[in-house]
């Protein structure tokens, strides 16, 4: 790194002070309609696009959307990572109005704007050296308030190329042995901008910040779904706090390699023009596959809120087994109470009746 300690990067000075930690409002989906009827009764057709991650909800448009139906979106993007739509009208003004409703805008800090960032393409060799903008990642996670949902809105895209493929840290942590899970609980990640902030001078950029180092906990409570997910990224976590450098450096091959690996946990999404990708930063991390096109033929504006500072609290979460394991013994236990309650004039055996108040399962948040 000390190469790339350029006299440019001696001579800038950035012209806004650190980000300071802060509570941002509540999330928005806490005030969502758990069936999300107003939502996705909106839509023409509701797509699962895998089992573990991302739904296309077809025949909606954003633009169009009550603050009732934004909440609910929330919620969906909190379950199932990733919600995309086509043929969207919504203009720039609009988006940056959308962003609003769900908190205080975020802004990168090579980010000239501040509303949005522009996503433009690439045409390189992603197995080339330094080509980090092809690596996974959630956005900017060193800041002490990382992003908490990102919306990407494509404007024009290539004919060919330019996907870009997200992956659920919900399910990476879920396909860890209980071993690993239980190490990765207690350790923190250390994040840091500082490649990001000498490659940006360096390129021609001009950061807004000073470069940070941030710890996070390497496994996060998602403060909706209150699911287990890994807090890594490739990208900006440079380092495991409490171990040594080889230690370190093993876990987070790792890391690497079990995200490298799950094929299982992806979705690729094919852009085509006015198309939007609505995803949970938190939860998932996501890369675009350069090469093979155009550059100037792709290009998007992407919009982020602040989120919380990333915290584990081991009390409320639960792995996504684990929470189907438990829903599964209490549907089992709701049908045992209901057939003994046919045999008793409908009472239970602690004197409540059938028709009282139950555990209602389509209301609980599962990925």
């Amino acid at each position: 790194m000390a190469l790339d300690i350029t006299p440019a990067v001696l001579a800038y000075v950035p012209p806004d002070p650190p980000l300071e930690q802060f509570e941002p409002a509540r999330d928005r989906a806490f005030f969502a309609d758990p069936t999300k009827a107003s939502l996705l009764s909106q839509a023409s057709s509701i797509e699962a696009l895998t089992p573990y991650i991302g739904t296309e909800l077809k025949g909606v448009q954003v633009s169009q959307l009550t603050d009732a139906q934004k909440d609910e979106l929330a919620l969906l993007v909190a379950e199932r990572g990733v919600v995309f739509f086509r043929d969207q009208d919504i203009t720039l003004e609009q988006q940056h109005a959308l962003a609003a409703h769900y908190g205080k805008q975020d802004r990168d800090p090579s980010q000239q704007d501040p509303r949005h960032v522009t996503i433009l393409g690439h045409d390189f060799n992603i197995r080339a050296k330094d080509r980090n903008v092809a690596a996974y990642h959630g956005d900017h996670s060193f800041e002490v308030n990382p992003p908490s949902y990102t919306l990407l809105r494509m404007l024009r895209t290539p004919e060919t190329g330019g996907d870009t493929i997200f992956t659920s840290q919900v399910a990476l942590f879920d396909k860890l042995s209980p071993t690993f899970q239980k190490a990765f609980e207690g350790f923190f990640g250390i994040h840091s901008s500082e490649k990001y902030y000498l490659n940006s001078i360096n390129g021609g950029g001009k950061p807004r910040r000073a470069p940070i180092i941030t710890e996070h906990p390497l496994v996060r409570t998602h403060p909706v779904t209150h699911l287990k997910s890994l807090n890594y990224n490739p990208l900006f976590v440079t380092g495991v706090k409490g171990l040594n450098d080889r230690e370190s450096f093993h876990t987070l091959n790792f890391l690497y390699d079990h995200l490298h690996s799950a094929d299982d946990l992806t979705v690729r999404w094919k852009w085509t023009p006015d198309s939007i990708a609505f995803w949970d930063n938190r939860v998932v991390v996501h890369r675009a596959v350069p090469g093979g096109y155009e550059p100037s033929s792709r290009e998007g504006k992407r919009t982020a809120i602040f989120g919380e500072r990333p915290f584990f609290d081991p009390s409320i979460s639960e792995s996504w087994s684990e929470r189907k394991e438990r829903l599964k013994k209490e549907k089992l236990s709701i049908e045992s109470n209901s057939e003994y309650a046919v045999k008793t004039n409908g009472h239970l055996e602690n004197g409540t009746r059938l028709d009282e108040p139950e555990l209602n399962f389509s209301k609980l948040n599962v990925v």
